[in-house]
């Protein structure tokens, strides 16, 4: 229930909307009474009595019952549409501004195709289970209150008989909706886990084909889609055992009031046109009932739902987010003290890690794969929360700025260049959105990538496609880098910035670089001698730790790690670097 009235929370944003389907509901209920009555009286007043004279307007009554009827169905559910819409619209966009806010390490243990079920689908279970409840749930209760009154009113011992079979109803109903929740939730995940292995599987189809995988991934989906099959049968089954069940004792009220009706109309204690009456009243009764069933099936469906949707706007906020200083021009003087920190259920990626990078200068990070090179530059935008130490920007604690603040100063050029699927020029306005198209010139021709664009039929107006799959690895990242020359920070981060491009673009994004970087600090994280050989700093970590730092030519000189990982990356060296490094070697 808790789920259900957080669902029903929302509906307090319009409540005009909501009183306006409700008064709607009422006056179509009411008209319900309408023909039953009529036929009663034109049965009883009309046929048995023989006044022809009041046949006719007793007709245009119920066909002014009919059209009231209709006209006040159609304006509730052109209300409630719009009302549940708007609803729904409200949580979906709750939903997903709570995801952006939500932590790196969050999404580290969550699959891409669980979270868009529970955007899409889940969410689309909850707008049923609203409309449904909303718009059916009280037409429904108010039309089973105002007929049993009306079945009173007339007979009020067949009226008794009606309701014999309620408590079974009720009680069916109860045990449905108490045993129905595991059903439901072991259906939606196995749902989401057949959207996560699809998602997974369509993205990696390249790699499928590649290793020609096609038959062993398409048995790993039909074992999950199996899973679902099962899981959605079980709740069929429970289903095709409870409706009919309550179908059978609605049955057993309109044969009770049909056998004692008859009887005593019999024996002439009661009309035959009040009988007739009843029995119309008795399918208004048992109609709604049967929605309600259905209704039930609906809403624990849309309970499980819910409880997925819940449970992520229930997950805390990236810290930092709702609060601290807001930085104006900084200078970009950062420091790392002591800072540790370890990856969920993991070793420690760093140890009491401590250096300091001037505004200006450049800072290269060296080490083999997982030494944590890239954790350095994950702490300092706060993508991740550092268990101890301290990091400092203009001599402030992150912890103290803003986290959109302190990433505005920031510009980040990752190894894996990630583009959205639409125009060069959407995926280029990331950076910053006001930028003019001299300024989107500018910032291609540094990143050495105007000259392919011009190339393209549309030109700015190219579509990447999913992920820049229409670009090659190096178009992909110079388009990368323009991004963060356009945004124009005051702190720089390359991740391997430099790595999928071939020597000759590389030399030339290098010499933009070079330009770039004048006055701006810049952590550098490259196996490529080109990328760090000119650094102020080199920091060696090995296993989370900084085990040597110095310049090139110092580190060098030590004969240390970083002098055996300079031997191993001649391959991976330009000739101007590989003979500079030479003749440093043999120093």
């Amino acid at each position: 229930m808790k789920t259900a009235w957080r669902v029903f929370a929302y509906l307090k944003r319009y409540p005009w909307l909501a009183a306006g389907t409700l008064a709607c509901a009422i006056v179509g209920t009411l008209m319900v009474i309408v023909f039953p009555s009529v036929t009663k009286w034109i049965i009883n007043d009309v046929v048995r009595a023989h006044h022809p004279e009041k046949l006719l307007p007793l007709i245009a009554l119920a066909a002014v019952a009919f059209v009231v009827q209709h006209f006040f169905n159609a304006l509730r559910i052109f209300l409630n549409n719009t009302f549940e819409q708007r609803v729904i619209f409200d949580l979906r966009s709750d939903l997903y501004s709570h995801i952006q806010l939500l932590p790196l390490r969050w999404f580290d243990n969550r699959a891409t195709g669980d979270l868009m079920t529970r955007v899409i689908e889940d969410v689309n279970s909850v707008e049923r289970m609203l409309i449904d409840g909303i718009e059916q749930g009280v037409v429904a209760v108010l039309q089973v209150l105002i007929v049993s009154g009306v079945m009173f009113y007339l007979n009020w011992k067949l009226a008794l008989l009606s309701l014999i079979p309620f408590p079974f109803l009720v009680a069916g109903a109860l045990t449905y909706t108490l045993t129905a929740h595991r059903r439901y939730r072991m259906q939606r995940r196995a749902a989401s886990a057949m959207n996560a292995l699809l998602h997974d599987n369509l993205s990696g189809i390249r790699q499928i084909k590649s290793f020609v995988r096609e038959r062993e991934q398409h048995a790993r989906f039909n074992r999950v889609s199996d899973e679902l099959r099962r899981a959605t049968l079980v709740v069929m089954k429970v289903w095709a055992i409870y409706s009919p069940a309550m179908s059978l004792f609605e049955s057993i009220g309109a044969i009770l009031v049909l056998g004692f009706g008859s009887a005593a109309v019999l024996h002439g204690t009661l009309q035959i046109g009040d009988l007739v009456a009843m029995l119309m009243l008795m399918a208004f009764l048992y109609d709604p009932i049967g929605r309600l069933h259905q209704l039930n099936q609906l809403v624990q469906a849309g309970r499980a739902a819910g409880e997925r949707v819940f449970e992520i706007l229930d997950e805390p906020v990236e810290p930092g987010l709702s609060g601290g200083e807001w930085l104006g021009e900084i200078a970009g003087d950062i420091r790392f003290e002591n800072v540790s920190f370890a990856y969920a259920g993991g070793a420690p990626a760093l140890s009491n890690v401590s250096f300091h990078a001037r505004p200006g200068a450049t800072v290269a990070l060296v080490g083999a794969t997982g030494a944590g090179k890239s954790t350095v530059v994950n702490l300092l935008a706060r993508f991740y929360e550092f268990s101890s130490g301290s990091i400092l920007v203009d001599r402030k604690s992150i912890r103290k700025i803003a986290a959109h603040s302190l990433r505005e100063k920031i510009g980040m050029v990752t190894q894996e260049s990630f583009l959205f699927n639409g125009t060069i020029r959407e995926n280029l306005l990331l950076g910053r959105p006001g930028a003019s198209e001299e300024e989107l010139l500018e910032a291609t021709e540094a990143a050495n990538a105007r000259e392919f664009i011009e190339r393209l039929p549309s030109r700015f107006e190219s579509v990447v496609g999913e992920r820049g799959v229409k670009l090659s690895v190096g178009e992909k990242q110079r388009l990368s880098i323009a991004r963060a020359l356009l945004k124009d920070p005051p702190i720089l981060i390359l991740d391997e910035a430099t790595a999928s491009v071939d020597t000759a673009t590389e030399r030339l994004i290098q010499e933009a670089l070079e330009n770039l970087m004048f006055h701006r600090t810049c952590i550098v994280i490259a196996h490529r001698l080109s990328t760090i050989v000119r650094a102020d700093q080199i920091l060696v970590l090995d296993r989370g730790r900084i085990i040597e730092r110095g310049t090139h030519a110092e580190l060098l000189s030590l004969g240390g790690k970083y002098a055996r990982l300079c031997e191993q990356s001649f391959l991976e060296a330009t000739p101007e670097d590989l003979g500079e490094t030479t003749a440093e070697l043999s120093v």
